[in-house]
C-alpha cells in the first residue's frame, strides 16, 4: 500500500475540500483498471505527532539557506522516525500552499521554472501561479512524481509539453480546468 499524506499551508476550508477531492479522485483512478495501484490518500492532520514535526521542518523554509530539498530529506527521515513505510515504499507528502508561501518560494529557489509545484523525493508542493486558479490536474500531477513519473516532454528543447491534450505529466498543465 502507497500512503500520501496531504497538507494544506495557509489555505481556505474550500481549498482544503478541493485537495481531498482531487487526491481522492486521482486515487479512485489509480486503483480502478488497468492500473490497480494500492494507494491511501490521508490527511496530515491525521497524524497529529507528524504534522506537528512537519510543519517545523516546513517553517524552516523562511530561512533561504534551508532548501527544498534539506526539507525534503527531512520529511523522509520523519517518515522512517515515525515508521511510515511499507517494505518496499516510504509514505509520501503533498502540500497545498499559497504561491507567495514560504514552500513555493524555496521550491522556485531551488528550480525557478517551478511555476506550479516541484517534487523532491517524497515531498511534493503544489502551488497556483500568482494570480491563477489551481486545477486538479496541477494536484495529480505533482502527486505522480511522487509515484515517480516523470514530465512528458522533451528537457532537451524549449517544448514545455507534449502537445497531447489528456496528458496530465506535461510540464504546463491545463489551466482552468476542473
Amino acid at each position: 500500500m502507497i500512503t500520501i499524506y496531504w497538507h494544506c499551508l495557509g489555505m481556505t476550508e474550500a481549498d482544503e475540500t478541493f485537495v481531498a477531492d482531487a487526491l481522492n479522485e486521482l486515487a479512485q483512478h489509480l486503483k480502478d483498471d488497468p492500473i490497480k495501484l494500492p494507494i491511501s490518500i490521508k490527511a496530515l492532520t491525521d497524524e497529529p505527532e507528524l504534522a506537528k514535526e512537519v510543519d517545523e521542518r516546513l517553517n524552516r523554509l523562511s530561512d533561504q539557506s534551508y532548501t527544498f530539498n534539506n526539507c525534503a530529506a527531512d520529511i523522509g527521515d520523519l517518515f522512517l522516525k515515525f515508521d511510515l513505510t511499507t517494505e518496499t515504499c516510504l509514505a509520501k507528502l503533498l502540500v497545498y500552499c499559497c504561491p507567495d508561501s514560504q514552500i513555493a518560494n524555496a521550491a522556485r529557489r531551488d528550480k525557478p521554472s517551478a511555476l506550479y509545484g516541484a517534487t523532491c523525493g517524497s515531498f511534493s508542493a503544489a502551488y497556483p501561479p500568482k494570480d491563477q486558479l489551481i486545477s486538479k490536474f496541477t494536484i495529480w500531477h505533482e502527486t505522480l512524481h511522487l509515484l515517480g513519473l516523470d514530465e512528458c516532454y522533451d528537457e532537451n528543447t524549449l517544448r514545455r509539453n507534449c502537445k497531447c491534450k489528456t496528458c496530465v505529466m506535461q510540464y504546463e498543465p491545463p489551466l482552468g480546468v476542473d
